[in-house]
């Protein structure tokens, strides 16, 4: 089975974590790149861990409900080695918070956390996943970029666009291409411009 490419998984995690079926995403076999495991602690806002565990083969983890509250989710690599760039996403009932480009050294020097506020009869689940370096880059605000190509009459010259930006949703909707195509020839060199 081929590896989904960041971008799909974190869209996949949104609209799971949206409805709280973080269980029905664990049960869909989809494939990941090698992802260590890591250790995994959950503080109060007064630094009291409320959790500690680790996340599974398959990177996630998830803790029983939680008192309402502001929580920091931290990440640390047990034995270090951790290579690679990963995504991390961790939810509260729709309230999510993810990074992205995490580079793995990170886990190993004083770990990654993460912010998240929990509302009542909520828990925090998380998973992190290694990008994919095929997939397309990462914007400034974490979001994945879609290629947008030059448009007949138009001046704009074929560019880079945040993937949730009104222009990245109409090319995704209405263009011959499919993203993952343009992407992918854009990965080859290629010019993805229709």
């Amino acid at each position: 089975m081929a590896r989904l490419p960041i971008y799909t998984i974190l869209r996949l995690m949104k609209n799971l974590i949206r409805n709280t079926a973080l269980s029905l995403f664990l049960s869909a076999g989809l494939a990941y790149g090698a992802v260590p495991s890591l250790n995994v602690t959950v503080s109060d806002a007064h630094g009291k861990a409320a959790f500690k565990g680790a996340t599974n083969s398959k990177g996630t983890f998830s803790t029983s409900k939680l008192t309402p509250g502001n929580y920091v989710v931290q990440f640390q690599s047990p034995s270090g080695g951790v290579t690679g760039n990963y995504a991390i996403v961790v939810s509260a009932g729709s309230k999510k918070v993810s990074a992205a480009g995490v580079a793995g050294e990170k886990f190993a020097k004083g770990g990654v956390a993460l912010k998240v506020d929990v509302g009542a009869g909520l828990n925090i689940a998380g998973q992190v996943a290694m990008e994919d370096k095929n997939s397309a880059p990462m914007g400034s605000n974490g979001k994945p970029m879609v290629w947008i190509g030059k448009r007949t009459g138009s001046n704009m010259a074929a560019h880079w666009a945040n993937s949730d930006s009104a222009e990245a949703k109409e090319v995704q909707t209405s263009g011959s291409l499919s993203t993952k195509n343009m992407q992918d020839r854009q990965n080859q060199s290629q010019s993805p411009g229709l």
